[in-house]
């Protein structure tokens, strides 16, 4: 098993490791485990065996194809290995599963003016190569109002305003947010930023949106009471382990046992549907798709 510098990645590959004896023990895999730094990496001996490894995106990249599907899985995305990973590549695969099966084929997607990773663009680029529509907004530091326009509640608002100062008794109104489309993809620059635009959207009647975020380039605990308070769909994987919405452990933890899970199929040519606690894989030969839960 190839795993990162022990010293700058102790958090991950102690997590990680746990997640490989759990899913280890659980299974009753007798596999004898050794775990090695990914920078000595031997690719004779790794063939002689099953590589659980390397999650360096770079060693991905420069050994990727050089070993034998049936003897490795890979923990960064890949072209020709089987490979299992923490990107955003298995949260995309899940939204837009979730949405095609619901018919959707608009959108709102919000992103934040801030956000120099591009966190949108994965999606976004498979969103609309499958003929989609979406409405974008881009939001800065004063949000209220952008959003306001965005879910076109302006006009209502001042409509009340008209019909309030000219009247003399109580006007029971409530403005109508846009209907033509029913779904809001959130791409923030922080969890914090997230529960901000999420209010917002609520604060402007956009009461019966469904509003997703993906979570992938969060390392921050998740605020469960915000994210019921303001009712957004999170993308990623169930929480169903001792660790929790604390991302940075869970995460390396669900990595290590998937991959355990996984590799274990792998070598002994089971196929078909296989549920982690990372999300729901579809094994076949040569292929390897991962779709991240929706929570």
């Amino acid at each position: 098993m190839a795993s990162p510098d022990h010293k700058k990645f102790a958090e991950f590959n102690n997590y990680f490791q746990l997640g490989i004896l759990a899913a280890k023990e659980e299974y009753n895999i007798q596999n004898e485990i050794s775990f090695i730094r990914q920078e000595d990496l031997d690719l004779n001996t790794a063939n002689k065996n099953f590589l659980i490894g390397p999650i360096s995106k770079e060693i991905v990249s420069d050994i990727d194809g050089l070993l034998l599907n049936n003897k490795a899985l890979f923990l960064n995305d890949s072209v020709k290995n089987l490979s299992i990973s923490l990107s955003q590549k298995s949260q995309d695969v899940a939204l837009d599963y979730y949405l095609e099966n619901k018919g959707v084929k608009r959108v709102g997607f919000i992103r934040d003016t801030n956000d120099e990773k591009n966190n949108s663009n994965s999606f976004r680029t498979l969103w609309f190569n499958n003929a989609n529509d979406a409405i974008t907004i881009e939001v800065g530091k004063e949000p209220s109002t952008r959003i306001e326009n965005f879910l076109d509640v302006t006009e209502s608002k001042d409509r009340f305003n008209l019909i309030d100062n000219a009247s003399f008794s109580d006007v029971g109104f409530v403005p109508r947010a846009r209907k033509d489309f029913e779904h809001i993809v959130i791409f923030p620059e922080s969890l914090t930023r997230l529960y901000e635009l999420a209010s917002l959207v609520r604060f402007n009647y956009g009461l019966d949106y469904e509003i997703f975020s993906f979570t992938s380039n969060f390392n921050q605990k998740i605020d469960n009471n915000e994210v019921s308070l303001h009712d957004i769909t999170l993308i990623d994987h169930t929480y169903e382990n001792k660790y929790g919405f604390d991302l940075t452990k869970s995460r390396s933890f669900c990595l290590g046992y998937d991959a355990m899970l996984l590799s274990f199929a792998i070598a002994n040519n089971v196929r078909g549907e296989i549920r982690g606690l990372l999300g729901i894989y579809e094994l076949s030969p040569n292929r390897l798709v991962s779709r991240s839960y929706i929570n």
